[in-house]
């Protein structure tokens, strides 16, 4: 039979090695271990070794809700997008090399200014996006 006193503990070393734990935050680590030592906590953490260790994951449980807990895809790497203009135009048959302008307004007033000038021609601006993906090297 398995002391009671250790149950808590000896969850909390579960935990430590499981995968969930691995994306916590440090914050978030240390908040539930917090919430372990809560005095609220003490009131669902009794009862023999299993009873403590049922209610020590039931804590972790629903600790990882409360963060959005999806066990299919949590906190798995989120593409990321980037958003930048490209405006592009000849100045007397020569091609300028590309400029390139993150902010939408900026590069639709640069494009109108680059038509109205005298030697410029083929004025082109273009949307970008770029979609960033972390890839696995498992």
């Amino acid at each position: 039979m398995k002391d009671k006193e250790l149950a808590k503990q000896e969850y909390l070393e579960m935990i430590k090695q499981s995968w969930t734990w691995a994306k916590l935050t440090e914050e978030e680590r240390e908040k539930f271990s917090e919430l372990l030592e809560h005095p609220c906590s003490a009131v669902v953490i009794k009862g023999n070794y299993e009873q403590r260790w049922e209610a020590c994951e039931a804590l972790y449980h629903t600790y990882l809700e409360g963060l959005g807990y999806d066990p299919l895809e949590w906190r798995e790497a989120q593409p990321t997008v980037s958003t930048f203009y490209e405006l592009n135009y000849k100045t007397h048959g020569e091609p300028v090399p590309p400029l390139q302008i993150t902010n939408e307004v900026q590069a639709k007033r640069l494009a109108k200014a680059a038509t109205i000038m005298n030697g410029n021609t083929n004025v082109s601006l273009t949307k970008v996006d770029l979609v960033t993906t972390k890839v696995r090297l498992d």
